[in-house]
């Protein structure tokens, strides 16, 4: 019997065993783990998709336990309305780190993209609950609960965006607009207040509608007042401190949801400065292969690990010290032949440099 109880043990603890283990940064295998990270998160956030996605999906092999790739994959899906497989490396994401306001954040933008309102604030209320301070996760809740018509919940919600930021234009202008709604005048009137305060510097079209609001304020009817204060968000957009608190609430479209750009699970990579190079030397040499005036000269590393090479360039060749010679585009045919320089960056992702 006490064999058996041991056996039984012995099985439920290899149960609830992860079913892999987070490699250290002395692991062999971790240097290709971040490597495959960084290239991805590279690829995903330059737009190449093929790229981004190859190495996602590599990183998640190699270290399946790391939420931080699964939700940049998922964040993949997401961008290119894959939405069922969206929700499957998201919620993988959310099972491994279900403590991280900005997954829960992911999967409320998911589940409002393909139109699932319920699900959305479901999300968005845990992303809020993990982090209070998550304004883009709170403004974005605001606006699904608004859409249900929830226009007191919808309030709450800016106030506690102004709390965090009590001098944020865009939040105030959204609090005067369900203030209104909802007959609060007190509200409206305090917003329009800090609204009216700080538009001494604003374009005379927008303190127009600054002055417009705050007319339509003091009337009996405070509805007149929230369709005002949509005609100032509209000529706010032209005024760069608007513009600026929007963004710090509500991102532009195509950017509502940034990637995961370092590790929440797995030790972080330690970069290190090199030590200077104190017995650096430069010698003037001349250039034996030059045949013809350069219109620029420079540097280059070309494998990353080695000595840097001279290189000098025309608009028809770039010429390495070492004599090798690779052609080069000319300029436009109506102006002379010339380059303004050269750009050494790995621009294929393959550790090797491209001119």
């Amino acid at each position: 019997m006490r064999q058996i109880l041991i056996l039984l043990a012995a099985l439920l603890f290899g149960a609830c065993r992860p079913t892999s283990t987070l490699p250290t940064r002395s692991s062999p295998q971790y240097n290709e783990i971040v490597r495959t990270f960084y290239i991805g998160l590279a690829a995903l956030e330059v737009g190449h998709d093929v790229q981004a996605d190859a190495k996602l999906a590599q990183f998640t092999q190699l270290a399946p336990g790391e939420p931080a790739g699964w939700a940049n994959w998922g964040l993949l899906a997401l961008r290119q309305q894959n939405f069922d497989t969206a929700a499957e490396r998201l919620e993988r994401a959310r099972s491994l780190a279900s403590d991280n306001s900005n997954i829960y954040y992911l999967v409320g933008l998911l589940e409002s993209t393909r139109g699932k309102t319920a699900e959305s604030i479901t999300a968005l209320r845990k992303a809020v609950e993990l982090d209070p301070k998550n304004l883009i996760a709170t403004y974005k809740l605001a606006e699904e609960v608004e859409r249900e018509g929830n226009d007191e919940e919808f309030q709450r919600l800016i106030q506690q965006i102004l709390s965090a930021q009590p001098e944020n234009i865009a939040a105030l202008v959204e609090l005067s607009r369900v203030a209104a709604k909802r007959n609060d005048t007190a509200t409206l009137n305090s917003a329009v207040a800090k609204i009216t305060a700080r538009s001494s510097s604003w374009p005379s079209e927008v303190q127009e509608q600054v002055t417009a609001v705050a007319q339509a304020s003091n009337s009996d009817d405070t509805r007149a007042a929230a369709t005002r204060t949509t005609f100032l968000r509209n000529v706010l957009m032209r005024v760069p401190e608007y513009r600026r608190d929007l963004a710090a609430i509500k991102p532009p479209p195509g950017e509502e949801a940034v990637p995961f750009r370092s590790f929440l699970k797995l030790e972080a990579p330690v970069f290190k400065t090199a030590a200077a190079d104190v017995d650096i030397k430069f010698e003037p040499q001349s250039d034996t292969n030059k045949t013809d005036k350069a219109d620029w000269i420079g540097a280059i590393s070309l494998s990353g690990s080695g000595s840097p090479v001279i290189a000098t360039a025309t608009a028809s060749e770039v010429r390495l010290g070492s004599g090798a010679t690779l052609p080069f585009p000319a300029g436009p045919s109506n102006k002379p032949p010339s380059i303004d320089g050269v750009l050494p960056i790995d621009f294929s992702y393959d550790f090797k440099t491209d001119l």
